[in-house]
């Protein structure tokens, strides 16, 4: 699983984390059409831990946009 460097971030990591999470909810659906549960189960929980990565990618990106830059 991918995680990305919450001490330097980018945006280009979170918009993957975005697209990631995104390509995941089309999955869960293609497998809910095809009553695949087991899998469905997997990839939700799958969703939850990008979801978190993302939202912890999101502060740190907001957090080095108000704090002061330390050389």
């Amino acid at each position: 699983m991918y995680t990305p460097n919450y001490l330097n971030p980018s945006w280009d990591e979170y918009m993957d984390l975005l697209n990631w999470e995104a390509r995941l909810v089309q999955e869960i659906e293609i497998h809910r059409r095809r009553r695949n549960w087991g899998e469905v189960a997997v990839l939700k929980r799958e969703k939850q831990k990008v979801a978190i990565r993302r939202k912890c990618l999101k502060a740190a990106l907001q957090r080095r946009k108000t704090s002061p830059m330390t050389i």
